[in-house]
This record gives structure tokens, C-alpha cells and sequence, in this order.
């Protein structure tokens, strides 16, 4: 009769040895370390975005604004007395930096007036706010400035409280409050042209 295995094949298994063992308190306490670093960093990045699609999104939100003001300027909608609506506009006014008004004009000085207000006023995040009022091409007496329009054309004008602004567009920053820089994450900018294009960069 045969053996299968030779007396000199078996060998006893050797004890357990702590070296083979699994994580020990140091390697557990160092990768919890290195995934609450990375958890960090995600999440700080996260946060970035979210804040920059959140001003993208303001930014635009404005931008439209302004458009639905100046469809409406052109419309041929009579106003029930015989003639067409008067003037339509939209007011900044760094000094008032969490808002803008949109304006019927009714006294026919193509500025704004508080009596003049009509329909949904704009209210800006309160993350965020009016910086600046850039005009390309002439400068604007005080803090405020109005874009109007009125049919038929598409083009804007714009107003400030000394009169006509003879400019060729303007910028309008919308920022993160208390952000230092001028980054895209930091400045979104609104730029109206006087042929009436808009556009958010």
C-alpha cells in the first residue's frame, strides 16, 4: 500500500504571526487622515462651483431681465388710449446695489422715476451685488444709470440723471460680495450695446 503524501511533504502550519495580521491602529488612524484630507478638498472645490454657477445663473437672470423689458418696449401692444406704451427701461444704481428697478417711462425724461415702476421688480442674490456701471465710450453723472427702449427699434439708450448718455455699450459687474479679485468665479459682467444686443461674460 501506497502513501499519497510522504511523511516529508507535510509540514505543520506555522503559528500566526502579527506581521500578517490586518490594519494596525497606525495604518487605520493614516488612512482616515488621508480621506478626510481628500473629503476636504472635494467638498472646498464643490463649493467653488456651486458659487460660480450660482453667479452665472444671477448674471443671466438679469440679462433676461432686460430683454423681456425690451421685447416688450417694441411690441406693438397698444396701451387702451390710442397710442402705444410709452418708453420701457431698466435702472441700476450701484448705491442701491441689491436690486433694479424696471420703469414705464411716464414723464418722458427716459430716466427713472419711483413712481414709474411696474410689474415684477428685479432682486438681486444676496450673495451677490451690483459693482460697477462701466459706460464704453462717455462717462455717467452719479451712481445711476437708466437702459431704455422704446419702439420700434431694438437698440437701447441710456440715461443718466444729467440726460442722454452718448455711449456705445455698457458693462454692468455683478460680483460675490466681499469676493477680492476679478475672476470669472469672482465678476460676471452684463454688456449692452446700443444696436440692443445682450450678453452675458
Amino acid at each position: 500500500m501506497s502513501l499519497l503524501f510522504s511523511p516529508s511533504s507535510t509540514k505543520t502550519p506555522e503559528p500566526f504571526s502579527a506581521k500578517e495580521g490586518g490594519f494596525g491602529l497606525i495604518e487605520l488612524m493614516v488612512s482616515i487622515s488621508i480621506m478626510m484630507v481628500v473629503s476636504a478638498v472635494i467638498m472646498a472645490r464643490h463649493s467653488s462651483f456651486n458659487g460660480a454657477v450660482l453667479l452665472r445663473s444671477q448674471a443671466y437672470e438679469i440679462a433676461l431681465s432686460i430683454r423681456e423689458v425690451q421685447m416688450s418696449a417694441v411690441s406693438a401692444e397698444s396701451n387702451g388710449l390710442g397710442s402705444f406704451r410709452a418708453t420701457e427701461g431698466v435702472y441700476f444704481n450701484t448705491s442701491n446695489p441689491t436690486q433694479y428697478q424696471i420703469f414705464r417711462d411716464a414723464d418722458n425724461d427716459s430716466f427713472y422715476d419711483s413712481s414709474e415702476q411696474y410689474g415684477k421688480q428685479g432682486i438681486v442674490d444676496k450673495r451677490f451685488e451690483i459693482r460697477a456701471i462701466r459706460v464704453i465710450g462717455d462717462t455717467v453723472t452719479g451712481t445711476g444709470l437708466a437702459v431704455v427702449f422704446e419702439r420700434p427699434n431694438f437698440d437701447a439708450k441710456f440715461y443718466d440723471s444729467a440726460g442722454q448718455v452718448n455711449a456705445s455699450s455698457v458693462e454692468i459687474d455683478l460680483a460675490k460680495k466681499d469676493a477680492v479679485g476679478n475672476g470669472p468665479d469672482v465678476v460676471k459682467t452684463i454688456e449692452i450695446t446700443g444696436t440692443g444686443q445682450i450678453t452675458v461674460k
